[in-house]
This record gives C-alpha cells, structure tokens and sequence, in this order.
C-alpha cells in the first residue's frame, strides 16, 4: 500500500511478447522432458535415475543426491561396485556397496553395505532383485525433487501438465479465430 507521496515500484519483469514467448517455450520443453521421463519409468517400471534416501552411504553418497544407475551385466559386477537393487528383506529399494560375492550352489549373489555402516546387509541380493549399477554421476539434493514426484504425486502432475497443454493449445486456437473474425 502506497501513501499520497510515495511512490509505487513495479518489480515484475517485462519481458515483452518476444521474451514471453521464449520463456513459455523452454519451460514447455522442460516439462516435456520431464513427462517423457516420468512415463518412460511407469511404462518401463524402471528409471535411469535413483534418488539417496538416508546417510547409509555417506560419505559417498548424501541424502537427497540424484545419481545415475545403469543395468549392466549382473555377471559383471565386483566387489566395491555400488548398486541399487531391492531389499530381499525388507521389501524397499536400496543403494549400497558389494561387500562380498558368495556363491549358493551355482548361483551368484552379492553381500552388500552402506559405507557408514558397521555390518553388512541382511540376507543375500540376488540376480532378480538387482536394478542398475552406480555409474558415479550424482546431482547434491537433486534427488529430493524425485522424492516429492514419487507416485501418486507424478501421476497427479502428468495429468495437470497434460490439462494445462491441451487448455493453451486450444485457447491460442481460439484467440487465434476470433481475431480473424474481428477483421
């Protein structure tokens, strides 16, 4: 609120119609790209990307860090590796280090740790509960972004976004006949 003397500053940015266009552009292609991967991991059930979830790994790895996995060859994998792969016990995803590789019968599976862990994981990690191998690539706190977009959240977005295209699409249609029919 203004007093009869003061005078009033307009902070908004004026971006102009050309500005405007270029910003709504690149935010339209992020958000693209940010619902093809979300679908690409609900289709595929599987993401190249994996959130940190608790200080198991620090100081590798901290909570909330964004890392990048990829599913190589279950064979290949050693000792030291780090891999994400779903708890045979309890039942959620996990990121930790190959500790030790054992074999049962003629089967391979993994003894896994968290680096600031004093003992190994529970139970065995098996070929059927492994997803992908840490590549070394990690964005700080990225990762929390994937935590707040977890199901049913993603689901929530996808289909606001979507609503939100289709609507500017056919509201510029629109804008567009009726200013040719003003002339």
């Amino acid at each position: 609120m203004c007093r009869k003397n003061e005078k009033s500053v307009d902070y908004t940015l004026k971006f102009g119609k050309k500005g405007r266009d270029i910003l709504e552009n690149v935010v339209f292609v992020l958000l693209l790209i940010i619902t093809a991967i979300m679908l690409a991991s609900i289709i595929l059930g599987t993401s190249p990307f994996y959130y940190v979830e608790g200080n198991s790994m620090h100081p590798t790895l901290e909570n909330g860090d964004l890392i990048i996995i990829y599913k190589v060859d279950f064979e290949s994998l050693r000792v030291g590796d780090i891999i994400v792969f779903n708890s045979p016990v309890y039942n959620v995803r996990i990121v930790h280090r190959i500790k030790d590789i054992k074999f049962v019968g003629d089967e391979k599976v993994l003894i896994t740790q968290g680096d600031n862990n004093r003992v190994p994981d529970p139970g065995y990690v098996r070929e059927k509960d492994y997803i992908g191998k840490y590549v070394g690539i990690r964005v700080p706190y990225a990762g929390y972004v994937g935590q707040i977009l977890a199901p049913p959240v993603n689901y929530i977005l996808i289909a606001v976004l979507l609503t939100y295209f289709i609507y500017t699409i056919f509201d510029e249609e629109f804008k567009k006949k009726r200013a040719k029919s003003n002339f």
